[in-house]
C-alpha cells in the first residue's frame, strides 16, 4: 500500500477521538483484548535510576487519539498511574508506564506468561530472565476468588 499524498484525503472529515467514551471501553475490554494491545503497542524495557540502576519497566504507547483506551487498561488493571501526553518529532502520543513491582508482578506478568506470541513473547521472556525476581511471583488469581496463588517462571 502506498503512502502517497492523497492517502491524506481519504481520512478527511474524520474526527480525531476514540468511537467509545473511557467507561464504556472499560465495560467492552477483556484480557485477551489487552493482550492484543500489547502485542501491537506497547513493549518490556528498563529504566536506568540516576545512580545507574535498572528496574523493569512496561510501557502502553498509542496515538493520542486514543488516550481514553490507554486509561481503560489503565482502570481495567485498578492503577492509579498517570497517562502521559508525549510529543515528539511532529507524533503526539499517550503513555502508560508502569514501573512499581507489585503492578508488574501481579497484573502485568501474570497476564502476558505464555500468552504473548511472536517477537513480543521473545521480548518478554527476555524482560523475565533480565530481571530474575520477577520469576517467582505471588499474585491474586481472578478466577479463584482473589485465592492467593503461586507461580514460578520457567
Amino acid at each position: 500500500m502506498s503512502k502517497g499524498k492523497n492517502n491524506g484525503k481519504f481520512y478527511e472529515g474524520i474526527k480525531n477521538e476514540t468511537f467509545y467514551s473511557r467507561e464504556e471501553i472499560l465495560s467492552r475490554i477483556s484480557d485477551d483484548y489487552i493482550l492484543g494491545l500489547i502485542e501491537g503497542e506497547s513493549h518490556f524495557g528498563a529504566d536506568t535510576r540516576r545512580d545507574g540502576l535498572k528496574v523493569p519497566q512496561f510501557v502502553l504507547k498509542m496515538h493520542f487519539r486514543d488516550k481514553e483506551m490507554i486509561e481503560a487498561v489503565r482502570d481495567y488493571f485498578s492503577i492509579h498511574n498517570l497517562v502521559y501526553e508525549y510529543r515528539h518529532q511532529g507524533r503526539h502520543s499517550a503513555m502508560l508506564i508502569i514501573r512499581d513491582l507489585p503492578t508488574l508482578k501481579n497484573k502485568i506478568v501474570p497476564l502476558c506468561k505464555n500468552r504473548l506470541l511472536g517477537f513480543k513473547g521473545t521480548q518478554f521472556d527476555w524482560w523475565l530472565k533480565k530481571f530474575p525476581y520477577l520469576n517467582s511471583l505471588i499474585y491474586r488469581d481472578r478466577t479463584a476468588n482473589f485465592k492467593v496463588s503461586r507461580q514460578t517462571v520457567r
